[in-house]
């Protein structure tokens, strides 16, 4: 026994080598009491944790006493009050089983429940005849039972259980007697000890998930904290190979991750780990099974012993271990982990222009023509160091594994972008940083590349992901929207548009959404007024509550059916409306929307803040050129005279 540990209190540890410990514990009920419980609850005290210094295999419980009373007698006479209870324990390991051995009649087994029979329990472990003021102490449990299997520690879950045959709550003040005080001893005394066979010639270790694999070195260890373990759901056999390379014995890794030979016969040995069992014997060595893990897992290490290393080889195979005479060979340990996930995008954008560049994350801001399109960022999940399903691999390990074939993968490397190489690895992945430049014509409709997420073991995913952009396939839109504007007249609001060309355009529809739902809803149709290459006008009213905020758009629906959408424009009666930028990306200028009055002076700041251009503006209508200024990534700051101030992001293609 390493070390037995109680619900409150130090361990009691053996410093090295093997040893024997008994301990008594001792569970007060006074609190009980105290808090006016039920004298016939059972109530959770605390756990107390058995730790072995290595695998043992079918250990020996052995409890004493499980039972205790109080009772005292009236003032004024009558006849003696007792209260009965007992602890009890409920054993917590998963996968094991319990087997009763021997006890007196009130030790109840009850699957791996250690439980008091006795509806009054007492102090006394068997019936000797005695009586105390009238009635028999006898009413304790005590005997002794196995835990079926290989374990390095074991968990029991204490309860205090009262009875129904007890004249009072649990304990009992003296003031009835002679005092206030409480008699210090109203609680149950009991005992627990474990013994083992003999130990023989052993070989024992553990499977530990080893969440960074061998960048540290250590299988047991991650960061310097502590593996956990594990046998995969039961699926794990630890197969013991002769010096020949052939199975003597074969043996299911326990539920806690561990496994033990014994009765080893002196020789040089190795231990395989694998879902297949052997079926060879010391008497007779069978073929060694192949060496595989469940799907989805991979092996990280193996080695003998319980000091930071590995064996140098990567396999699921231990290096040899040599038993000599009474020898126990402990810590032939493997480290194993599961694979990570990449995650498979598609998203829809605007067509694009030739040699323009898209950022791979965040949101494309809605344009004259197009709707604001959510661009996903490379995530992925891994059960070790990335849990949650679909979690960005922001700061993480990417490869990129195919790139597409009629644009360029681009990475921003503080500078500028620089084309991304087939395999190459990007270290402390920056959403920001990775873009598409399209540099064919776009009417092929899409771009795709692939991925792979690599985990803090270093392993990639086996399986990488397709992240694809697509476009419409026919190019430019057979509407070209000139202007589209809306403006209110007290709380109606002004929707107005002009066209310069119209090819085979069918309608427009006006929808709107609202700040607090994002479902937009057809408030009216108008009919196109043909194919022309002409300025056209348009114009729709729609009267507005007080305290909404409208979204307006444009869809703009061809003869086939296709269509698209214009900017969202923002309006209200009385609200503050949000500002944005439009275009975003643009090649040449933007325009504000949702100006605060007055003068507002935009400043526009590369990502490493050098000011690169100022202008002041007071309505939307007011361009912002930004044509001379090289392609990439902006700062926009925008300070009204008033004192507010507010900060965009515009991307130059």
């Amino acid at each position: 026994v390493q070390a037995i540990t109680g619900a409150v209190g130090p361990s009691l540890t053996s410093s090295g080598g093997d040893a024997n410990f008994g301990v008594a514990h001792y569970n007060t009920v006074e609190p009980l009491l105290d808090a006016n419980l039920s004298k016939d609850g059972r109530y959770y005290y605390g756990d107390v944790v058995v730790t072995f210094n290595r695998p043992v295999k079918n250990p020996v419980i052995h409890i004493g006493g499980l039972g205790g009373s109080y009772n005292y007698q009236p003032l004024g006479g009558g006849p003696r009050l007792i209260s009965y209870f007992t602890s009890e324990l409920e054993l917590q390991n998963t996968g094991l089983t319990s087997t009763f051995m021997a006890g007196n009649p009130n030790m109840n087994v009850i699957g791996n429940n250690i439980l008091n029979s006795s509806t009054t329990p007492n102090g006394g472990s068997y019936e000797d005849g005695s009586t105390s003021f009238g009635f028999s102490n006898y009413g304790a449990a005590s005997g002794s039972l196995r835990i079926n299997g290989t374990v390095t520690e074991i968990v029991y879950r204490v309860y205090v259980r009262g009875a129904a045959a007890s004249d009072f709550n649990f304990s009992k003040t003296k003031a009835d007697i002679t005092s206030a005080t409480r008699d210090p001893f109203n609680g149950d005394f009991w005992y627990l000890s474990i013994s083992l066979d003999k130990p023989t010639q052993q070989i024992s270790g553990n499977i530990y998930v080893d969440r960074d694999g061998l960048s540290d070195g250590d299988i047991n260890k991650s960061a310097g904290v502590d593996n956990p373990k594990t046998n995969i759901g039961g699926s794990l056999f630890a197969n013991l190979l002769n010096n020949a390379g052939q199975v003597v014995a074969s043996t299911p890794v326990s539920s806690d991750g561990t496994y033990l030979f014994d009765a080893v016969p002196v020789g040089t040995y190795s231990v395989q780990l694998s879902v297949n069992p052997g079926t060879g014997t010391f008497a007779s060595p069978g073929v060694a099974p192949a060496t595989l893990l469940p799907t989805g897992w991979v092996n990280t290490g193996e080695f003998v012993g319980n000091t930071t290393g590995s064996d140098g080889t990567v396999n699921g195979k231990s290096s040899s271990v040599v038993v000599a005479a009474d020898d126990i060979k402990v810590e032939v340990n493997f480290g194993i982990e599961r694979l990570p996930e990449s995650v498979t995008f598609s998203v829809f954008v605007p067509t694009p222009t030739l040699n323009s560049v898209l950022i791979l994350s965040g949101t494309i801001p809605a344009t004259i023509n197009t709707p604001a399109v959510t661009v996903p960022v490379l995530s992925g999940s891994d059960p070790e160091d990335l849990p949650a399903a679909g979690s960005s691999l922001s700061g993480r390990s990417v490869r990129i594994d195919s790139l597409p074939a009629n644009s360029q993968l681009l990475y921003f490397n503080g500078t500028i972008f620089v084309p991304v190489s087939l395999g190459q690895v990007i270290p402390n992945y920056n959403p920001s940083f990775l873009a598409i430049k399209f540099t064919v014509a776009t009417a092929v409709g899409a771009t795709a590349f692939k991925y792979s997420f690599i985990d803090a073991a270093g392993i990639a995913d086996p399986t990488p992901a397709t992240y694809t952009v697509r476009w419409p396939n026919n190019g430019t839109l057979s509407v070209s929207l000139a202007e589209y504007t809306a403006t209110k007249n007290n709380c109606l609001a002004n929707i107005n548009w002009k066209t310069s060309s119209e090819i085979n355009a069918a309608k427009f529809i006006v929808e709107y959404s609202t700040a607090t739902n994002g479902e937009f809803k057809n408030i009216g149709e108008l009919v196109a007024k043909g194919s022309n290459s002409a300025i056209t006008n348009y114009q729709f009213n729609y009267p507005m509550e007080t305290g909404v905020v409208y979204y307006f758009r444009l869809k703009m629906v061809d003869k086939n059916g296709s269509f698209s959408y214009s900017v969202l424009l923002p309006l209200s009666c009385t609200n503050k409306l949000p500002l944005t930028i439009a275009p975003n990306p643009t090649v040449d200028a933007f325009k504000i929307f949702g100006l605060a009055k007055g003068k507002n002076t935009v400043s526009v700041f590369t990502t490493d803040g050098k000011l690169v251009k100022t202008q002041v503006v007071i309505t939307a209508a007011e361009g912002i050129d930004i044509s001379q200024l090289a392609k990439g990534i902006y700062v926009v700051k925008i300070s009204n005279e008033n004192g507010s101030t507010e900060v965009r992001r515009v991307v130059k293609n």
